[in-house]
């Protein structure tokens, strides 16, 4: 019976032998998992009770006497250890304690996600041979199931981790896909992109080799309507442009088509079409400060009042540092924003966690309504009590 010990840390955290299988699934067994899992992920370094405590207990919770806290839990953690071992005489000690600090044992037999997943990254950086570099990748991708600690995603120290391995499974990705096209294997890029979803969406390489799949294996059609979809998803969802190169992807597209001229009834059906008729216009930040420039110019001629307002999101546990709530708030936000507000309104997201919006109103109570409509709506809608939001608002003039 193989008592080696498999720690799965994508995705949902593991641990499991011949013997035992442990996956946290409640409350009680949420802090011995936050215990375990950040000895693990710093197995090499002693860590102190105090560096603990401030990692286990927050600020914000109440914690009367953290030592006895930290050993009570430490006991807990040893015990749940305990399971993967069918005899006292082949259990070893998981959790050192020495010179006042606590370790993972590292004579323990482990076998972990993270570490092999950064092995094969060195190793796939030391190979000089693309294909052999390639089989590296391949290591790592199946590795990567999810996103580093996906339960604990709001803790600071798993924030920081979680953008490190993610970057490392997207460049993976792209770098596969590279050697893909350049041996011709089209199809299976577009089916690599697919399923790398959970990847970083704002990284273009990965579109460009998406997109170049397209064009080598003459899907001139597929290739265009992946360019706009991903033109949308820069736009719409995270009020970023295109940058050069992507636009110059987009000309060598459209000289790959075939030749359908358009007469100005069609040029003007295909600029008045919009998919949803609905709601207030979201833009990217620049066409944002386009349309800003030309309220300031046209409000001393008009009746109306425009009115630009900032919505700010912070988490008051972390308030440096944009967390998956965050995320999550200003998605919940976004739809508010689009969806009770009038169509020619116009609003973008001007940093990772504040909308801008530009409110034509007859006078300040139109604005102060409309925004307390959006404060209502957000404070029915939104579901972490530790994200608060901030709202100002000043006339254009």
């Amino acid at each position: 019976m193989d008592l080696t010990l498999h720690i799965k840390m994508f995705g949902t955290f593991t641990i499991s032998n011949d013997y035992y299988k442990f996956t946290p699934t409640n409350n009680r067994s949420l802090q011995v998992t936050r215990l375990i899992t950040y000895l693990l992920a710093n197995k090499e370094i002693p860590v102190s009770k105090d560096k603990l405590t401030d990692i286990l207990w927050s600020e914000s919770e109440d914690c009367q006497n953290p030592a006895g806290a930290l050993r009570n839990l430490v006991y807990r953690a040893r015990q749940v250890l305990a399971d993967f071992y069918p005899a006292e005489t082949l259990r070893p000690e998981c959790i050192l304690f020495t010179n006042n600090a606590y370790l993972w044992n590292p004579d323990v037999p482990c076998e972990i996600d993270i570490y092999q997943f950064e092995q094969y990254a060195n190793l796939a950086k030391k190979e000089s041979d693309p294909g052999a570099q390639f089989a590296y990748f391949e290591k790592m991708h199946d590795l990567y199931v999810g996103d580093f600690l996906s339960a604990q995603s709001s803790e600071e120290w798993v924030v920081f981790r979680s953008v490190y391995y993610k970057n490392l499974y997207t460049c993976c990705t792209v770098d596969m896909c590279r050697y893909l096209n350049s041996i011709g294997r089209y199809e299976d890029v577009i089916a690599l992109c697919n399923a790398s979803s959970i990847g970083d969406q704002l990284n273009e390489d990965l579109h460009k080799e998406k997109i170049n799949a397209y064009l080598n294996s003459d899907a001139v059609s597929q290739a265009l309507d992946y360019y706009y979809s991903v033109s949308d998803l820069f736009s719409q969802k995270y009020g970023v442009d295109l940058s050069s190169s992507m636009h110059d992807i987009y000309r060598e597209i459209v000289k790959r088509l075939p030749n359908h001229q358009l007469n100005i009834a069609k040029l003007e059906e295909n600029l008045r079409t919009k998919k949803d008729d609905n709601g207030t216009f979201y833009c990217n930040f620049d066409i944002f400060k386009n349309i800003y420039q030309i309220n300031l110019r046209s409000v001393r001629r008009s009746q109306s009042k425009r009115y630009l307002t900032l919505f700010t999101l912070t988490d008051r546990n972390y308030p440096d540092i944009v967390t998956t709530d965050i995320k999550a708030d200003m998605e919940t936000l976004h739809q508010i924003l689009a969806k009770n507000l009038r169509s020619n309104d116009v609003f973008t997201q001007s940093s990772p966690a504040q909308f801008s919006l530009i409110l034509t109103v007859v006078n300040e109570n139109g604005s102060r309504i409309a925004i307390n409509r959006i404060c209502d709506r957000y404070y029915q809608q939104h579901k972490h009590p530790n994200v608060e939001m901030e709202i100002e608002s000043k006339l254009i003039q």
